[in-house]
């Protein structure tokens, strides 16, 4: 089920960059955040969730959340002004190696042994795919920000999903981010006009990449450990840097490829610790 979701935010990204030439980041954000509100809803009212599933203290669980989300796109949206979506899919997914080192500290245990070579490869990597001379590329910069929000979100869930409804953890989540962006939105203008002429778009970013999307990661991190879950995730690189090249025609010269090879080594190192770490079969499958 997991699997859907990398598809799904790999297309978001060329998306995302197509509105963002008509629109401002806050306003693209609030849009799309509010209309996968609104899918989620309308899948709860037809299918009617127990009563159980609205637990005291959901609120303050999905307004914590709702930050890490809001963080997260709004990082995201603001550096796609600035670099290529190719480039932002190959850095968002860097959580893979940020999540485990989120865990960890949460923990107040040593990070994986595996880390010590994952994270300079992705460091490097990033480097070949960004670096200006000395000076990170600033789009690239404000994604990799995003990518650790997204890391600090994984790690959230893993441990609030033990103690709350799934369904009801991702309506509070979805339903708090969804508030933020629009709050922060409401003095740039929230452009109804403009986002109805773009409607595929934020169906593709909104309903799909919201509604749908976060949902399937809650749900299945009932059954899967942040680092499981982040790998399995990390795909939406590939996907998007197909997407993009196909629906934007965009490349990447030899030397960025170097440092995409590195950066989806590190990410493959992960998973193959990830898969050598299970405590049994049935969740390494």
């Amino acid at each position: 089920m997991l699997l859907t979701t990398p598809v799904i935010w790999g297309l978001t990204f060329p998306a995302a960059k197509l509105a963002l030439e008509h629109t401002n980041p806050w306003t693209f954000t609030a849009w799309s955040r509010v209309l996968g509100l609104a899918a989620l809803c309308a899948v709860l009212l037809a299918v009617r969730p127990p009563r159980e599933t609205w637990q005291r203290g959901l609120i303050p669980a999905g307004a914590l959340l709702g930050c890490l989300m809001f963080a997260a796109f709004a990082l995201q949206s603001l550096g796609l002004q600035y670099t290529t979506a190719t480039n932002a899919g190959f850095i968002t997914v860097l959580y893979v190696v940020f999540a485990p080192l989120g865990a960890a500290a949460l923990a107040r245990r040593a990070p994986p042994r595996v880390a010590a070579i994952c994270l300079p490869m992705a460091l490097v990597g990033l480097g070949l795919l960004s670096l200006n001379g000395l000076a990170l590329h600033r789009g690239d910069a404000l994604v990799l920000a995003c990518s650790i929000a997204i890391a600090g979100h994984i790690v959230a869930v893993s441990h609030l999903v033990e103690r709350f409804s799934a369904v009801g953890l991702a309506v509070a989540q979805l339903a708090a981010t969804a508030l933020i962006h629009t709050v922060v939105a409401a003095p740039h203008g929230l452009h109804a006009g403009q986002v109805a002429d773009d409607w595929q778009l934020y169906v593709i970013t909104g309903v799909l990449g919201s509604g749908v999307a976060f949902s399937i990661q809650v749900l299945a991190q009932q059954r899967l450990t942040p680092l499981r879950t982040s790998v399995l995730l990390a795909g939406e690189a590939l996907f998007s840097a197909l997407a993009s090249a196909v629906w934007l025609g965009e490349r990447l010269d030899t030397r960025q490829w170097c440092g995409v090879v590195l950066m989806m080594g590190a990410i493959a190192i992960s998973e193959a610790q990830a898969w050598r770490g299970a405590p049994d079969a049935a969740s390494a499958a």
